[in-house]
């Protein structure tokens, strides 16, 4: 891995501790009462409990970090009984090579001073940023970093949330240290998202004949040709209203992306301003449905074509405060950046094609670590958890129907227990065999679960995570020390 990606920045650690108290159900009003401190050696010292010694300290940057290695922590004592079987242990990447194996994550050295055995910090910097994908050269046919090159495939850990799972560790620390301190509960939230990529329009020849030979639906190729230079609906844009439906008869509610780019071998290029979608995004929005933009397969890595489509997206839905995801998946860290120049609130690409899981270690959207400028993105990542084609077709997972319950099962249950967002990727055009019956099933196991609320998300993460309103800043001059300034409540 390159030097400059291995070297953690003290804004970063920061960073880092912040997204972890997150994790731990830590409330801006308990970050307040917090004095933040260097140690010895620049480990990081954490005193909750305002009048007492207690704290818990993060190790000294490590300079000697096995970037191909992990090693498994255990709890502190016992698991919580909520965590059951799902957490049964801590899986670090990028260890050091004095990492023990088989030790607490986080220690008792005396009375009330607990220490951090890995340094978790860096770990998390290094996750949720994708650093590992910024080093790697390997892409695939799409220039896509594959689930099969990254650490968390080659080690078996990519169904487990490890970042938000490493919160909870550092929830039981602070419930030791603070006793009369309660954690924020954890509810499951959802986020369906549909990337509208067919529609069918232009009208294709193939493409209607193929519904009533491949699809085995005559229905559909009718209503295809019906829709030939009249104001009919095609068969797959009336499937975006059909989904949507679907959503709301279970209490949530769909997001839509929606493209705005020019025909090519991976992009249909349907024209956005076309008077019949126009009527879709109007009953849409008379529902109160998200809608956001899907650039296409060649704005990835293109700022110049993302601005465009994005710009010609939001006249066409009518709203400039809008998030969606790359087509095809394509994205690398560089993303976010084009993204927020284009003053996109929320990406939700950050997860494998070839592989369901949690891509950045979390299912928690959070605001991206940006490596090169040493700072925090004012964008909000939703990661992807599942996408459709993932887990049944033939390049990718390719399950069978009783594989594909039990593992979208387990991913639920898993972003559940830390309180995450279950993300998942269905298309419009996956309402018929062999996705539909699966999507119903989907629909079922998430019963109960309320939608994710990411407008008035973002805005509380924008406060949580201002260091500079806690009154925590690194000041070189002072013996490269943090600071903690005290604050008022308000």
């Amino acid at each position: 891995m390159d030097g400059s990606l291995t070297t953690i920045s003290p804004d970063a650690r920061i960073y880092a501790l912040l997204e972890l108290s997150r994790r731990a159900g830590v409330t801006h009003e308990f970050l307040q009462r917090w004095r933040v401190s260097t140690g010895p050696e620049g480990a990081l010292l954490v005193q909750p409990q305002p009048g007492t010694s207690a704290q818990i300290r993060f190790p000294t940057p490590s300079t000697d970090l096995q970037t191909t290695e992990v090693v498994r922590k255990t709890w502190h004592g016992k698991a919580p009984a909520e965590v059951g079987e799902l957490v049964p242990d801590f899986i670090v990447p990028s260890c050091t090579r004095a990492s023990v194996a088989g030790q607490p994550l986080s220690t008792e050295e005396s009375p009330g001073h607990f220490a951090c055995t890995e340094d978790i910090l860096a770990g998390i910097v290094h996750t949720l940023s994708r650093s590992e994908e910024t080093a790697s050269p390997v892409r695939d046919a799409h220039g896509r970093f594959p689930a099969s090159a990254s650490m968390a495939f080659r080690h078996n850990y990519l169904h487990r949330p490890i970042v938000d799972e490493w919160g909870l560790a550092f929830q039981q620390v602070l419930q030791i240290l603070a006793p009369r301190w309660q954690s924020a509960p954890r509810s499951l939230r959802v986020k369906l998202t549909h990337d509208i990529d067919q529609i069918g329009i232009p009208f294709n020849f193939r493409g209607a004949l193929g519904h009533a030979v491949k699809r085995k639906s005559l229905g559909f190729s009718v209503r295809d040709f019906l829709s030939l230079g009249t104001s009919v609906e095609p068969a797959y844009l009336k499937q975006v209203r059909d989904i949507c439906q679907l959503s709301m008869e279970r209490n949530l509610h769909s997001a839509l992306y929606w493209k705005a780019s020019a025909p090519g071998p991976f992009d249909t290029g349907y024209d956005v301003t076309d008077s019949r979608i126009a009527r879709v995004m109007d009953w849409a929005r008379a529902r109160d449905i998200e809608m956001g933009v899907h650039p296409g397969y060649d704005a990835y890595l293109s700022p110049l074509l993302l601005e465009q489509e994005v710009q010609h997206c939001r006249k066409a839905l009518q709203n400039e405060h809008v998030g969606g995801r790359q087509h095809y998946l394509r994205w690398c860290p560089e993303t976010w950046v084009h993204w927020e120049r284009c003053g996109l609130a929320y990406d939700s690409t950050v997860g494998f094609a070839d592989c369901a899981g949690f891509r950045a270690g979390t299912c928690v959207p959070y605001l991206p670590w940006i490596w090169k400028e040493n700072r925090r993105a004012d964008l909000l990542e939703i990661p992807l958890v599942v996408m459709d084609c993932t887990l049944i077709g033939a390049d990718y997972m390719a399950l069978d129907p009783s594989q594909v319950h039990a593992v979208v099962k387990k991913l639920i249950e898993r972003c559940a227990v830390v309180g995450g967002v279950f993300t998942l990727l269905w298309h419009n055009t996956s309402l018929v065999p062999p996705y539909a019956h699966h999507y119903l099933g989907i629909l079922d196991a998430l019963s109960g679960a309320s939608d994710y609320p990411w407008r008035s998300d973002l805005e509380q993460l924008r406060k949580l995570l201002c260091a500079e309103a806690l009154g925590w800043s690194f000041n070189p001059k002072e013996s490269a020390e943090l600071r903690h300034v005290s604050v008022s409540a308000n």
